[in-house]
């Protein structure tokens, strides 16, 4: 017997978060970094190097997040 399951609706997102690419010094890999908005040490995934990174404005992120509405408003149009 074969159950008859309800069809999965597509899931909206529920958040948001900015990445910002930096490249290692070494090896010039670029690595995502998740809104850092304070200055901190970063390691190379591929080279293991340590080397710190310049933050991001908190305002500038805080402003993408609010004009998304915390990704609710990026939703493709056509699938509403």
């Amino acid at each position: 017997m074969s159950e008859r399951k309800k069809p999965i609706m597509p899931v909206k997102p529920s958040g948001i978060e900015v990445v910002f690419f930096y490249d290692c010094p070494n090896c010039r890999r670029s690595l995502p970094v998740v809104a850092p908005t304070q200055p901190t040490m970063v390691r190379c995934e591929a080279c293991r190097t340590q080397f710190p990174i310049v933050p991001v404005d908190a305002k500038g992120v805080g402003f993408i997040k609010l004009m998304t509405a915390g990704g609710k408003a990026a939703v493709d149009p056509d699938f509403l």
